[in-house]
């Protein structure tokens, strides 16, 4: 469990799986996701299962700090200790109210911990749509770096899709942590 200011980062539970097929099942939240579709309790609950049982996967909540209330989701994928590497695969926040006030930078601060500190990875990846003007602005604020496009690697309603890859290295993100560390 990493804890910042506004949020707290911890392992999900089975208790969210509740709340992460209500989230799923709307369009505001999974209109950025590779799906076919919104995706319900069942679905949520056996991915949940598979994710828990795969030391390559993690599935993290984020819950406001203060309340401990449920706020959205990340969705690990790749952790790769051969190569030090993973990919973040879904990062949301379902609770409208606190979007647009740092919750999701917070959260990938937290994430970034999480995966250079604790799950020791050398790179971090990420892909989203090029057109997802909000993730782009949030990886960029983060310093990841465009790799490229995927081609056509992404699929939503039965239609495939380009995808920007990002990456971030540890030394990088130590970088730009002892330069925060300056300016304060």
């Amino acid at each position: 469990m990493i804890e910042t200011e506004h949020i707290i980062l911890r392992k999900a539970s089975f208790a969210d799986c509740d709340l992460f097929a209500e989230w799923e099942s709307r369009q505001d939240v999974i209109e950025h996701f590779c799906t076919t579709g919104k995706r319900d309790l069942d679905t949520i609950t056996d991915e949940f299962h598979t994710v828990i049982h795969d030391p390559t996967r993690e599935w993290l909540t984020i819950a406001e700090s203060s309340t401990k209330k449920p706020l959205g989701k990340i969705d690990i994928t790749n952790i790769d200790p051969i190569n030090d590497s993973l990919n973040i695969a879904i990062i949301y926040l379902a609770d409208e109210s606190v979007r647009g006030k740092g919750y999701g930078t917070e959260a990938m601060e937290a994430l970034l911990i999480h995966a250079f500190e604790e799950l020791t990875a050398h790179r971090v990846t990420v892909s989203h749509f090029p057109d997802d003007v909000v993730a782009s602005h949030l990886y960029t604020k983060l310093g990841f770096r465009t790799e490229g496009i995927l081609k056509l690697a992404g699929k939503r309603s039965h239609e495939y899709f380009d995808m920007e890859l990002r990456a971030i290295l540890k030394e990088e993100w130590e970088e730009q942590n002892e330069m925060k560390a300056l300016k304060a």
